[in-house]
């Protein structure tokens, strides 16, 4: 197996690998709000994302992958993308609330 050596897929990466970082920190925090606060805050959505997140990246490194690739690479990214919004969406309206 070889890896992609274009730029466009390392930038790609890194910024999936960034917004992961940031879903992980917003777990955190949700997880925080839940055990020491006791109130509703998302935490699956997260998890989704991140795994998502993961599968995007484990298909970038897939050279010769074909039309299958393309859709869990496509589906992979709009689910990241779409469980992440909806997460911090869900998380802000509760910390909203706790207040």
């Amino acid at each position: 197996m070889e890896l992609p050596t274009t730029a466009e897929v390392f930038l790609i990466a890194g910024y999936v690998l960034f917004c992961m970082g940031l879903n992980g920190v917003a777990f955190l925090i949700s997880a925080f709000y839940r055990k020491k606060l006791k109130h509703y805050a998302p935490y699956l959505g997260f998890l989704l994302s991140l795994l998502f997140g993961a599968v995007f990246i484990g298909t970038l490194l897939i050279k010769d992958g074909g039309s299958s690739v393309s859709i869990v690479r496509t589906t992979s990214l709009l689910g990241c993308s779409m469980f992440s919004a909806l997460s911090v969406t869900g998380l802000y309206m509760s910390m909203r609330k706790a207040r």
